[in-house]
């Protein structure tokens, strides 16, 4: 009779994390050796004299192009007495947000999350309902670009991408041209597109500010739309064909099984897409738009702030990096919270 064995089963274990200190983390990364350290200090001297030209600069430059129109930078031209609304709407927002982390960090359902987003917005709404779009500018009008281009464009390229794997031959083709047709055209020419030739057609139905966000909206979501097509087609197929041998319906299946997967995988994609469109929302200048670098270069007409020029754009670059920071940051909670690359 044969005898039967139970092994336990082997558990990969992961090796202890040993924490150095900055001397031996120096040691082992930058000293270990003679080549090591001759590249250490070839790098240093010239990051040093960098360093200290730019530490130089920074103490004699002329900072009073920012610090002379805080208001002009972040609301732009709106009328004064609307500008405490926009205060209060920005303050609300910006009280969330740091909310928001903290909430999430513990655990806090999203369901909940939703609502108390939904209530801020519609504060925010209220306060903002009697400022018209032409007179935002400044940084809040960047924000309010990139907000509606990417509220916009998700579920729009949501649907772009499910009808570009689907079943039907017309929703298939035409999802493909969508997309194909937008991704070869670069965005200045679908800016100044709608910008002009809408016009035409439309007068003055449409402002500059809402010509651009729709053109934002077209651009953006063809690009979400083919990520939305790559995250659906990472779906193992096994869970499709289980899912339909389970009785669900091909839309049951999609919004059940496929698209919450899907979203997960996508995560990494979208953030750099939206992050490439908050930068986007820069080209808006050209249409005459004040947003944050047509407010600095409003500011760079003036006659004593003619040779303010690196200041200026100085702080754009500061403002975009921490913005654009801020929303990979995120991206990277998500992508940890999800576990993502794990297995």
């Amino acid at each position: 009779m044969r005898e039967l064995r139970v092994t336990a089963p082997a558990y990969a274990l992961t090796p202890p994390q040993i924490r150095l200190s900055a001397q031996q983390w120096a040691q082992r990364n930058l000293f270990n050796g003679t080549w090591n350290t001759l590249l250490t200090v070839a790098t240093f001297v010239p990051l040093m004299l960098v360093a200290t030209r730019l530490a130089q600069w920074t103490a004699h430059a002329h900072w009073g192009v920012i610090a002379d129109h805080p208001r002009f930078w972040l609301i732009g031209l709106m009328p004064v007495g609307l500008a405490a609304r926009a205060y209060w709407a920005g303050g609300l927002i910006a009280v969330m947000v740091p909310v928001t982390v903290l909430l999430a960090r513990a655990r806090v359902q999203p369901a909940a999350l939703g609502g108390a987003w939904g209530g801020i917005l519609i504060a925010v709404a209220w306060f903002m309902s009697p400022v018209r779009l032409d007179q935002i500018g400044g940084f809040y009008l960047t924000v309010l670009l990139a907000t509606i281009a990417i509220a916009g464009s998700f579920p729009i390229g949501v649907l772009v991408g499910i009808g570009r794997v689907s079943q039907l031959p017309v929703v298939r083709v035409l999802s493909m041209l969508y997309i194909e047709l937008i991704r070869g055209i670069p965005f200045i020419a679908v800016l100044l597109w709608f910008s002009v030739f809408v016009t035409l057609l439309s007068g003055d139905a449409l402002s500059r500010v809402e010509r651009a966000m729709v053109a934002m909206i077209i651009f953006t979501s063809a690009y979400v739309g083919e990520i939305v097509r790559a995250g659906i087609q990472s779906v193992p197929r096994g869970q499709v064909e289980a899912a339909r041998a389970l009785g669900l319906s091909g839309l049951a299946t999609m919004r059940h099984v496929v698209l919450p997967q899907a979203v997960k995988n996508m995560i990494p994609a979208l953030v750099g897409q939206f992050i490439s469109l908050f930068k986007d929302t820069s080209l808006a200048v050209i249409i005459g738009l004040t947003e944050l670098v047509g407010t600095g270069r409003a500011l760079l007409a003036m006659t004593q702030y003619l040779h303010d020029v690196r200041e200026v754009y100085v702080v754009l670059l500061l403002v975009y990096f921490v913005c654009s920071y801020s929303m990979s940051h995120a991206s990277r909670t998500l992508e940890r919270r999800f576990g993502l690359g794990e297995r």
